[in-house]
């Protein structure tokens, strides 16, 4: 039982005797953390060189986009009229800015430049296959567009790499890239907006055509019925002998009022009593009348042919697209602006960082060396 408790009193921990033991081990434990940062600075020495570089970048003056304001507005209008917000967005230097940041995020362009440059293919040659898009995704997220709190409308261009010109060059070529994909992004949805004002144009105007072509047949119509009714007014005016107009001036004006009613009894006085003479010369008029001089006669064809003459000389999509070919001819880097050439490069040293690991690694390794010890010298004690 004593032997017992012997050996539970010598699993207990004793924080002086843990203390006194690291003393007594202190030789040991300087000997361990003097290795370990050996160690650390060896692993230093064969680290490959990097370089951290911040550059600025800021929004164009908003004087870069004034040529566009008439297609912004022009758009805006469009949009309004046609009930569309497809495309509402002014063409300024925020949008621009936005469309930029936004683009230069989803890191496309920074992997293609990557995957050109001879420092990454030949870390790739050294990488399995399935590992090699997340290794230049890694190396892309190296380069960032970080925002500056304090200013609108300008970042800092962040970037670290193994050679401080190289990674100038390779973030320079990607932006170069972006903004490339922001015009042409740009040029594709005035496009786009340019064809949805033509197809609704089109729609538009061939649904007037029909509109016009329902009209025709209904002055066509409403001929035929005039011509139908008058010949049975002619043919009873005839049969009564009523040759020629046989109503006071007040009737006759208000018979006329009617024109065209196709009821008999619309006035209060039987319309053959005009007499056949004056309705066969009202029918052959009519007949006589040619195609065109029929559709005259109609305000509500006149006014349908005036829209479908609008809708066919609309200049919308026209203007839409004279200002993209200014956008297509323009220079996209003027809209951002940056300078590498005034970028500031640093040593990017991770030495007080791997001197400090070194130092905790190594004494860590050395107390528990020392502890360790100590326990194998009691235990061989109480054992002997």
């Amino acid at each position: 039982m004593s032997q017992n408790n012997q050996l539970e009193n010598d699993d207990e921990i004793d924080l002086f005797e843990l203390v006194l033991t690291l003393w007594e081990g202190k030789g040991t434990i300087i000997l361990s953390t003097i290795g370990a940062i050996l160690a650390g600075l060896l692993y230093w020495t064969i680290l490959p060189a990097s370089y951290s570089g911040t550059a600025s970048l800021r929004a164009a003056q908003p004087s870069a986009f004034t040529r566009y304001a008439f297609l912004s507005e022009t758009i805006r209008t469009l949009s309004e009229t046609n009930g569309s917000d497809v495309f509402n967005y002014k063409i300024d230097n925020k949008y621009v800015s936005n469309a930029f940041i936004s683009e230069f995020n989803d890191l496309e362009e920074l992997v293609q430049v990557l995957n050109t440059n001879e420092y990454v293919l030949q870390e790739l040659s050294k990488i399995e296959a399935q590992d090699r898009a997340n290794f230049v995704i890694t190396l892309a997220k190296q380069f960032q567009i970080v925002p500056l709190a304090a200013e609108e409308n300008k970042w800092a261009l962040k970037f670290e790499w193994v050679d401080p010109e190289a990674g100038k060059k390779i973030f320079d070529q990607a932006l170069h890239k972006v903004l490339a994909n922001v015009k042409d992004t740009l040029l594709s949805d005035i496009d786009q907006f340019a064809e949805g004002v033509r197809k609704k144009l089109d729609a538009r105007i061939e649904n007037a055509t029909l509109e016009k072509a329902v009209i025709q047949e209904g002055i066509k119509l409403a001929d035929a019925q005039r011509l139908l009714f008058l010949s049975e007014q002619a043919s009873i005016a005839r049969e009564l002998r009523v040759e020629t107009n046989f109503l006071g001036g007040n009737e006759q004006l208000e018979a006329a009022d009617n024109n065209v009613s196709l009821s008999v009894n619309s006035s209060p006085r039987p319309f053959y009593m005009h007499g056949y003479k004056a309705i066969e010369k009202e029918m052959a008029l009519i007949e006589n009348r040619s195609p065109e001089q029929r559709l005259t006669l109609s305000a509500e064809h006149a006014a349908v042919q005036q829209e479908i003459f609008a809708l066919k000389n609309d200049v919308s999509a026209a203007q839409l697209l004279s200002v993209r070919k200014m956008i297509e001819a323009d220079d996209p880097t003027r809209w951002v602006l940056f300078d590498f050439n005034l970028a500031d490069v640093e040593p990017d040293s991770k030495i007080s960082l791997i001197l400090a690991l070194s130092l905790i690694l190594g004494g860590f390794i050395g107390m528990v060396f020392v502890l360790l010890r100590s326990a194998v010298r009691k235990r061989r004690i109480n054992y002997s």
